[in-house]
């Protein structure tokens, strides 16, 4: 997943790689992806790099903890990010995670006020539910020729409820 990182798309199942094998010779395993067929399920993309928790939540045992991170650090790249795609784009997500752990500290509040404010400035903007980015995209995107298709919320709901009767 995250096949991109401002933009929407129909999600691809079956993709396949070549594992990285430092014991061989690159053109051993350094190929291109294969990509697998394209589902008619739209993927509302993520960025690591719009996420406040790898930055902000000091795990002493992790290896990839960044420490203690100003949060203005975090603000700039941030800041940096929406400003490209809003220059490069006519239309795009700005998928910032926010986790309540991590930023409901009143340091992080704050950039996050900032950054609320910085994006608000701009002429165009829209704050949508994913749903809503979704069913947009649907509306711009035909779903791929002989794509798998999600079921229907009511033969989910048939499933799942059929399901929880083996529960008991």
């Amino acid at each position: 997943m995250l096949h991109h990182d401002c933009q929407p798309y129909w999600l691809r199942t079956g993709d396949t790689w070549t594992k990285i094998d430092y014991t061989k010779n690159a053109e051993d395993w350094m190929k291109p992806l294969v990509k697998g067929k394209e589902t008619g399920l739209v993927e509302i993309p993520g960025s690591w790099y719009i996420d406040d928790l790898p930055p902000m939540m000091f795990i002493k045992n992790s290896a990839n903890s960044h420490g203690w991170v100003n949060p203005r650090d975090v603000e700039d790249i941030w800041r940096d990010h929406f400003d490209y795609f809003y220059r490069e784009y006519d239309e795009f997500i700005f998928p910032m995670t926010i986790h309540p752990d991590v930023s409901g500290r009143p340091h992080v509040l704050l950039m996050h006020e900032r950054i609320i404010e910085h994006i608000n400035k701009h002429e165009g903007v829209e704050w949508v539910t994913m749903a809503e980015m979704a069913d947009y995209f649907k509306s711009k995107n035909a779903a791929p020729q002989g794509a798998l298709m999600p079921a229907s919320k009511e033969e989910a709901m048939k499933r799942y409820h059929e399901w929880k009767k083996t529960q008991s």
